[in-house]
């Protein structure tokens, strides 16, 4: 699957550097460069092009807009600003999407989505969970007015509560916006495994399994008897020594 290649120009710092963080997070998307001004924009990517743009409106110098009509073959557009007043001209200039700052990483994906089907038609959207890419030990949620890097290793356990999850850590307990059936895809197997339709715990933190309950610490955590059997088996592993 071929990534979309994308830029952002912005004037803040900070609004690049969280755009960059999200599309770090996303597999689809490839950052090809991160722009202050539309002149430094029109320099860097003739070296490197990208297919879409997330583009502020309001900058020094030239506008997103005056950006975008002096290109001979715009690449497709999201628009990015703080200023509600500027969505109907953002569509007018078939954009794909409008962003209003401060960017919720909910509202990018969807974005995201949207110019996904448009650039590569025909293929899944992919995952809209806040991740890191495969490779990397970590993953980011949105939490606490930003995103919170967590390490799969320093997981204790997750832990379900309606539309909210609590992450639980070896230093401190995280709640963020996500179904626990949708962070679970993206936690490694061989390392995580769900206990309970509530509860998925860090294999290597169990500390004792005893009856239909798991002890991770302070912590007594149920275990469901549909998956007991073969959440014990997997555990052990052979792992287990007897007489």
């Amino acid at each position: 699957m071929k990534p979309v290649t994308c830029a952002v120009i912005d004037d803040e710092p900070i609004a690049r550097d969280i755009l960059h963080d999200f599309i770090a997070q996303d597999d689809r998307l490839l950052l090809q460069g991160k722009y202050k001004n539309a002149k430094e924009a029109t320099k860097g990517m003739i070296t490197n092009p990208a297919e879409l743009v997330f583009l502020d409106i309001n900058m020094p110098g030239l506008t997103g807009f005056q950006f975008l009509k002096s290109m001979a073959n715009p690449p497709a557009v999201i628009f990015t600003t703080a200023y509600r007043e500027h969505a109907m001209e953002g569509f007018e200039a078939n954009a794909i999407d409008y962003l209003l700052k401060p960017i919720a990483i909910e509202r990018f994906l969807l974005s995201v989505n949207k110019a996904w089907k448009f650039l590569r038609p025909g293929l899944p959207a992919g995952t809209e969970l806040v991740v890191s890419k495969e490779s990397e030990p970590f993953f980011f949620v949105k939490a606490d007015g930003g995103l919170v890097k967590i390490f799969f290793e320093e997981i204790l356990f997750i832990e379900a509560l309606k539309e909210y999850i609590r992450i639980v850590t070896k230093e401190k307990s995280i709640i963020t916006y996500h179904t626990i059936s949708g962070i679970q895809e993206k936690l490694p197997a061989a390392k995580f495994y769900r206990i309970h339709r509530s509860y998925i715990v860090q294999i290597t933190a169990i500390e004792i399994i005893e009856g239909f309950t798991v002890k991770i610490g302070k912590y007594e955590l149920p275990i469901s008897r549909n998956e007991r059997d073969e959440f014990v088996t997997m555990v052990s592993n052979g792992k287990i020594i007897s007489k």
